[in-house]
């Protein structure tokens, strides 16, 4: 056991030094793309570590043999840039330390599962001269927690962040399993966790986490009056993103402080001129659609699917053409930064439905985002949206 823990903590050292290296190494890969960052994502995640159980008496253990090895694997969906849900499972092995005092559980087989003056452990392990002994734990358990983006709510969403903490608080079950003495219990449990991640590459996170979970008194089969026993975990991972739907890299033309205006073959910004983007030579451009949003979302109002079968229809009508998706958020809400994120994200958004969905070529469709530097409505409400741009050359 002693050389489990020892591994343990080792593999979690060796991962803590290398995280200046590894920050130091700009890697990208193509494994996943940008937006789904920001958006949302499916996600797998695997750790180790060390753990401890506060149970009654526990203190009166060296705290070396208090430790033991942690194992966790985790499934989760972030739904947006600032709220996810994950399954997670974890244990493996908990030690504590018992005395005389208390009720024990006994084995079911022998008595029934009564509890009783007599710890079934005694017969199991080596007793010290004044009663006490140590008693071991296997166990598992399995949460649903809801998790939240710290830097994501605190600073606004970025997809080139590399660092991010993740608090969670969830509920779940533990068993206990018979195990040397000590028999299977059946527990619900609260957990609470923090976590920090570094993304080393696009699809790929380092994470640290500190993890609490408050078991019930009868937990380790002895009942000493407590409220709960909470345990205490620290462990280091690895979280692996899965690619989504919108594999096509978008094409976004970010504005920041401009409003534009398309005038023969280029693209220009009409105040405080300082850079030119470049477009491809373009003919007639007209509105044939509009997606709206309701405030602070990134998918478009349910309902507008004949926007899309429209714009589907125009393409196969005219080869030739493209279009462009303009993706604004209305002024009377957020901030300019909020702003050009969300039109950015609605943009995305819009093009990964036309691609995925629909079946459009990606090469036939650009998207850029202008925040709300530009309302092309005068009602504020109706500027939540993406215009679908005609490009016919």
């Amino acid at each position: 056991m002693k050389a489990k823990v020892i591994t343990t903590l080792l593999l979690c050292m060796m991962g803590t030094f290398c995280m200046p290296v590894i920050a130091r190494t700009d890697v990208q890969s193509d494994c996943h793309e940008k937006d789904n960052r920001t958006i949302n994502y499916w996600y797998v995640e695997g750790a180790a570590g060390v753990q401890t159980i506060f149970s009654s008496d526990a203190c009166m253990l060296d705290f070396g043999k208090r430790l033991t090895p942690a194992y966790s694997l985790t499934f989760g969906k972030w739904v947006n840039p600032y709220i996810g849900f994950r399954l997670q499972t974890q244990g493996y092995a908990l030690n504590g330390f018992s005395t005389p005092d208390g009720l024990y559980l006994g084995n079911p087989l022998s008595n029934g599962g009564i509890y009783g003056p007599k710890d079934p452990v005694m017969d199991e392990v080596n007793v010290n001269p004044d009663g006490t002994y140590r008693h071991y734990l296997r166990y598992v358990a399995a949460h649903v927690d809801i998790q939240f983006s710290l830097l994501n709510i605190i600073a606004g969403v970025n997809a080139d962040r590399r660092w991010d903490v993740l608090p969670a608080i969830g509920l779940g079950y533990a068993h206990a399993f018979a195990y040397r003495g000590t028999v299977h219990t059946h527990s619900m449990i609260n957990s609470f966790s923090l976590m920090g991640k570094f993304r080393i590459i696009n699809c790929l996170d380092l994470n640290m986490e500190v993890q609490s979970a408050l078991m019930p008194d009868h937990f380790d089969s002895r009942i000493t009056g407590r409220m709960c026993e909470p345990t205490l975990g620290l462990t280091m991972g690895l979280t692996y993103r899965f690619r989504t739907k919108s594999t096509p890299t978008p094409a976004v033309v970010y504005v920041p402080n401009e409003v534009i205006r398309v005038e023969h073959d280029t693209l220009v910004m009409t105040r405080d001129v300082e850079r030119i983007v470049e477009k491809s030579p373009i003919g007639d451009v007209f509105t044939i659609g509009s997606v709206h949003f309701k405030i602070g979302k990134v998918l478009p109002i349910e309902g507008q699917e004949p926007q899309f079968v429209n714009v589907v229809k125009f393409l196969k009508e005219n080869p030739k053409a493209r279009i462009r998706l303009d993706g604004y958020a209305d002024k009377e809400t957020g901030t300019d930064e909020v702003n050009m994120e969300l039109s950015v994200s609605r943009s995305t958004a819009i093009r990964s439905i036309l691609i995925n969905d629909y079946g459009v070529d990606a090469k036939r469709i650009e998207a850029q985002a202008l925040g709300a530097n530009a309302q092309p409505y005068d009602v504020n409400d109706h500027n939540r949206v993406v215009l679908i741009q005609a490009i016919v050359e």
